[in-house]
């Protein structure tokens, strides 16, 4: 049994022995190298993401002005039915006074001698 133990704390310590040697090369390997080339391409990103900014800032206001129209375009339309339904109802005035004016006339004629 101390043998089994031994043999598993030595395969541990070699397994930390190698984590020790082998964790700071590959930090050192992964590291990121500051070039010109990588610059420019960070220069690049930057650039392309201004470009995308602006252009989600003239979407932006093309939709305000879009929806400023449209409001605008609503308050005409109901100005205009607004005004539909006063000439609608006028127009009703009308009809019933020309149809009681004709039911009056009718009666009038109705009442005429019949030669």
């Amino acid at each position: 049994m101390k043998r089994f133990i031994y043999g598993i704390l030595g395969l541990a310590l070699c397994a930390i022995a190698a984590c020790c040697f082998c964790l700071p090369r590959a930090n050192a390997q992964a590291a990121p190298q500051t070039t010109q080339q990588s610059t420019d391409e960070q220069k690049q990103r930057i650039q392309h993401y201004n470009e995308l900014v602006q252009q989600q800032q003239e979407l932006a206001k093309q939709q305000e002005d879009r929806a400023r129209r449209v409001e605008e375009l609503l308050v005409r339309q109901e100005k205009l039915m607004d005004k539909q339904e006063a000439a609608f109802a006028r127009f009703e005035k009308i009809l019933d006074t020309w149809e009681k004016q004709q039911r009056q006339y009718q009666k009038y004629l109705d009442s005429l001698p019949k030669r």
